[in-house]
């Protein structure tokens, strides 16, 4: 297997080699990539993941990043798919909300940090739904679309070509 890491921030890339270089027992190959996915050649591969990532992609360039990674997946290749959602509920998003800022005070963050945190990614992080999520892959030619994870407002799909 060998691993390639991409990210457009250099400060996040070694930041992860950082955490992965006191953490990995014989550590498999990983190749550090500053880049932006939006234009990125993809290679072959079995496994790609995205980890929160497509919801800090401009919301126009979405579809054809998923349309080029599945292209770039071989047969039986898979994407697993990690984002935060938005619901279709006001009132449902209201409590998610809550929920999320609940969790983040009882691991000890302060209402400022929170609000600060909120107001940094306000116009740079844009969550949709879950179901534009999974629309997205059947239309990008993804067969099985299977979601693994839920938890509040964060939800993740393995999606197999």
């Amino acid at each position: 297997a060998h691993i390639k890491a991409v990210d457009n921030s250099s400060a996040m890339l070694e930041r992860a080699r950082s955490l992965t270089a006191d953490r990995l027992i014989n550590p498999l190959p990983i190749e550090w990539i500053e880049a932006d996915l939006t234009t990125l050649q993809f290679e072959a591969a079995s496994v790609m993941t995205m980890n929160f990532t497509l919801q800090f992609i401009e919301p126009t360039a979405r579809d054809d990043l998923i349309q080029r990674i599945h292209a770039a997946l071989i047969p039986g290749g898979a994407l697993i798919l990690a984002e935060k959602v938005i619901d279709t509920s006001e009132s449902t998003q209201s409590l998610l909300t809550a929920l999320h800022h609940d969790f983040k005070r009882a691991n000890g963050y302060s209402e400022l940090e929170i609000a600060g945190k909120r107001a940094a990614i306000e116009q740079v992080l844009i969550p949709e739904t879950a179901e534009h999520h999974v629309k997205r892959l059947r239309e990008a030619g993804f067969q099985t679309v299977a979601e693994c994870f839920h938890c509040l407002n964060f939800k993740a799909w393995v999606a197999v070509k």
